[in-house]
């Protein structure tokens, strides 16, 4: 059954709420809380990394709630309703922080809107990524609506990373700049989680089981879908990877490629622009090719382009950074296409062998591992920066000490390239086509 567009597109909405909430805190407020509230780094990074771990830990309780919510919404969308005024506003107060270092006041008050901030955007995130299990049956169809997640997702990094540079260039560049971005950037969160709840009024739903499991029962079923246990060891490996280089991605281009705000905007515009331009041409190869392989290739060759990071310096012609962001963006959107597809798949092929309906406990499992791997990367180049060397007192874009410029690199380039490989190689172990699918399942 062909998922109506309206509804495929409004669904794709939620990515560029999350991806914008995720990267403007992932990307954005490190850099800011390091260079204008002067947070020591490894402090900085502690407080993401406790709080991401915290959302790590409420997202299996919160996907099995929605597994059993009751409501004329549907088990899914009165969650998108009522997590999307409070993802807005905590965004918004974590870019207008009261006090300075070392202040009692300043730790108490990131804490308690971190904590806002991550139980929020965990209810939504968790209900929101268990619809397209229930949205759709089919193979294919599946694929389809995961293009429409993957062209807004692209929209998300944009606002998420390089949109909120350019705000606070515009607005000053000081602390100040920070605050009204993070106000700004608030209320397009908050409007579009609340037009997703809108535009996914006539999604297929599916009613709740009659008996429901407990939380211990539903992790011990998870042993019997070996591909969904093997996604979530990629996806370990490949947010730990994208966590370390989001933190370090601002520290990178202003320190050591002595890039404006600007510069980032357009790199990612243009990187944007690529991964919107080949979800088209993602989408007809996975029609024609296995999900598995394609994703494969998209690693690899992504990789590659992450390597030639190596050889970009201050002197570099802009056409090579362009160029740079056309070949990330064309693989990363077989990366989000593929790696959603087949989780969905996965959650197919779990009601297929238990006859359960529990997507939200699936997608919280996932969002589980997804996010205990994003509190890694803060954490680490936190410690990194600090351990190697790196001066708060410098101005973003001034010369940092050597061993801080390695661990810029280290970041950047090294720790995603290695779980790139290592993701790779865990995929051998994935087995699940459209042969292993009932006929109503695609």
């Amino acid at each position: 059954m062909r998922i109506p567009t309206p509804i495929a597109a409004a669904w794709g909405l939620g990515a560029f709420a999350t991806t914008t909430m995720l990267n403007g805190v992932s990307i954005v407020l490190l850099f800011f809380l390091v260079n204008f509230v002067k947070i020591e780094p490894v402090v900085a990074g502690g407080l993401l990394f406790a709080s991401k771990l915290f959302d790590a830990l409420i997202d299996p309780p919160i996907g099995l709630l929605s597994d059993r919510t009751v409501s004329r919404f549907g088990r899914r969308r009165p969650w998108l309703l009522g997590s999307s005024f409070f993802c807005g506003l905590s965004f918004a107060m974590l870019f207008n922080v009261a006090g300075g270092p070392g202040e009692a006041g300043t730790y108490l008050f990131l804490s308690a809107w971190l904590f806002v901030y991550t139980v929020a955007y965990a209810a939504f995130a968790v209900p929101y990524l268990a619809m397209p299990g229930e949205m759709t049956d089919d193979y294919h169809e599946r694929s389809r609506l995961m293009s429409w997640r993957t062209v807004f997702m692209t929209f998300g990094n944009l606002m998420g990373s390089a949109v909120p540079p350019l705000i606070v260039a515009a607005l000053g560049a000081d602390r100040a700049a920070y605050g009204r971005m993070g106000i700004l950037v608030g209320l397009v969160i908050f409007l579009a989680m609340f037009l997703t709840f809108l535009g996914t009024a006539g999604a297929a739903r599916r009613a709740p089981d009659p008996v429901p499991r407990s939380l211990g029962a539903n992790f011990r079923l998870l042993r019997g879908n070996t591909p969904l246990l093997v996604l979530m060891g990629t996806k370990i490996l490949m947010y730990v990877g994208i966590a370390a280089f989001s933190s370090v991605l601002l520290f990178f281009f202003s320190s050591l490629l002595k890039k404006s705000p600007g510069d980032v905007g357009a790199f990612f515009g243009v990187f944007s622009l690529a991964t919107i331009a080949f979800t088209p041409i993602q989408l007809r190869v996975a029609r024609r090719v296995e999900k598995r392989l394609a994703y494969l290739v998209c690693l690899g060759a992504y990789g590659v382009g992450m390597l030639s990071w190596l050889l970009a310096t201050p002197a570099e012609p802009d056409l090579a950074l362009y160029l740079r962001a056309v070949w990330l963006g064309a693989f990363n959107a077989g990366l989000f296409l593929f790696g959603y597809s087949m989780l969905v798949d996965t959650y197919a092929f779990d009601h297929q062998v238990t006859g359960l309906r529990r997507e939200g406990f699936l997608a919280s499992a996932i969002s589980f591992v997804e996010k205990l791997s994003l509190a890694i990367g803060p954490l680490l180049v936190g410690a990194l920066l600090s351990a190697m060397g790196f001066d708060k007192g410098l101005d973003p874009a001034a010369d940092q000490p050597p061993g801080a410029q390695q661990a810029m690199v280290i970041g950047f380039v090294w720790i995603p390239v290695a779980t790139q490989v290592l993701a790779m190689v865990l995929l051998r172990w994935y087995r699940l086509g459209r042969e292993d699918f009932h006929p109503q399942s695609g």
